[in-house]
């Protein structure tokens, strides 16, 4: 492939992407049947046997939600034989301690909607893989920027806190993986493989 075509190749890949991801929040924000749904549920008298035990299970929230959200990004590069090179940039979102907190839950949030599956952890922090490649060495960390990009448009995380006597606290603002809230320190780490 000519390699003065390839940036605009890529470029162009990534309109595609953002015009394909515009185009299924447009689709999933305007199906009306899910609406239609919501607002049976909603009347009064409506039971529905599936859901009644599971909203009787469910957690008093309490204010405030999770604040204090910082988002981070880390780059780690490992040299390898014949001038190449394995690179991994993870994405870090931590939080304020909450008061009472025994442990916090993070919630996938995708351009489809949010997961019904949460994360548990004790720790404040969360940490994950957000891009990685294997490339020549002179190309350095090649299309970490547009995999941050597609990362960023499709995908984040929220959390809150779980407290006792079935208690949680509201959701965090959604941060989205690859986005910093502080500016970006270079705190590459290079491990070279003897």
């Amino acid at each position: 492939m000519n390699l003065k075509i390839l940036p605009l190749v890529q470029l162009q890949c990534l309109r595609l992407v953002v015009l394909f991801s515009l185009i299924l929040a447009l689709v999933v924000s305007v199906d009306g049947g899910s609406c239609m749904a919501a607002q049976k549920v909603s009347q009064p008298g409506f039971t529905d046997g599936v859901n009644t035990d599971i909203s009787f299970n469910q957690p008093e929230v309490v204010e405030p939600p999770v604040t204090g959200l910082v988002s981070t990004l880390s780059d780690e590069v490992e040299e390898l034989p014949a001038e190449l090179i394995r690179w991994s940039t993870y994405w870090q979102l931590c939080w304020e301690p909450y008061p009472g907190a025994k442990e916090y839950e993070l919630q996938t949030v995708l351009m489809e909607g949010k997961s019904p599956k949460f994360k548990h952890q004790s720790d404040r922090c969360f940490r994950l893989q957000a891009a990685s490649n294997e490339n020549q060495k002179s190309q350095g960390l090649l299309n970490r920027e547009l995999i941050l990009l597609t990362h960023k448009i499709q995908l984040g995380y929220r959390v809150r806190a779980v407290l006792d006597n079935n208690r949680v606290s509201e959701w965090s603002q959604v941060m989205a993986v690859g986005a910093t809230t502080v500016p970006e320190s270079n705190g590459t780490t290079i491990s070279v493989n003897p």
